[in-house]
């Protein structure tokens, strides 16, 4: 008898052994289907996203506004400006709108002369002083990843004519104020 309860007791541990091995090969086989769900529902918030900067880039060409290359590339509905091809614009058009997007103390430390500064933390609440006349709007930071926020955001809220100057006041060799 005592033989009979060793063995059942052998084959029930046997048998809860075999039993976790199958319930860990579940779990990773579940945890598998998951990873692949949130890769897939990641795919698909990236083709969304992909599709409605392709549709405002589109509205933008029926527009009549220039879409370069880059731009559908990228799938960015802003253009690239070098700074010295800001330069250049604004030595020949005083009116050139500048919009610069760096904190008080960058700000403080020197400017293009006649630009808005709105710094990119307080764009938001700030929109409404950004015109909406047509002009071209040219951004402006340190080296360009905050003006390419900004007009990121200012072109995904329906402003046209928006360009990021990229190497920003790094590589700004023009004119600067101190107001």
């Amino acid at each position: 008898m005592e033989i009979v309860l060793w063995v059942v007791a052998v084959l029930a541990l046997l048998s809860a052994v075999s039993t976790r091995r199958r319930l860990g090969a579940m779990q990773d086989t579940l945890d598998g289907i998951k990873r692949d769900q949130t890769v897939k529902g990641g795919d698909v918030d990236e083709l969304r996203q992909g599709l409605d900067g392709l549709r405002r880039l589109t509205a933008l060409m029926a527009a009549g506004k220039p879409v370069d290359a880059d731009m559908v590339r990228e799938n960015r509905l802003f253009r690239e400006l070098p700074t010295a091809e800001l330069q250049k614009k604004f030595e020949g058009d005083a009116g050139t709108y500048v919009i610069d997007v760096r904190s008080d103390q960058e700000w403080g430390g020197g400017h293009v002369p006649g630009a808005l500064h709105i710094p990119l933390d307080a764009l938001k609440t700030r929109l409404n002083e950004v015109a909406r006349d047509g002009r071209e709007i040219h951004v402006i930071c340190a080296g360009g990843q905050r003006s390419a926020a900004a007009a990121d955001y200012l072109a995904t809220r329906g402003y046209l004519n928006v360009f990021n100057v990229a190497g920003g006041m790094n590589s700004w060799r023009g004119e600067t104020s101190r107001d």
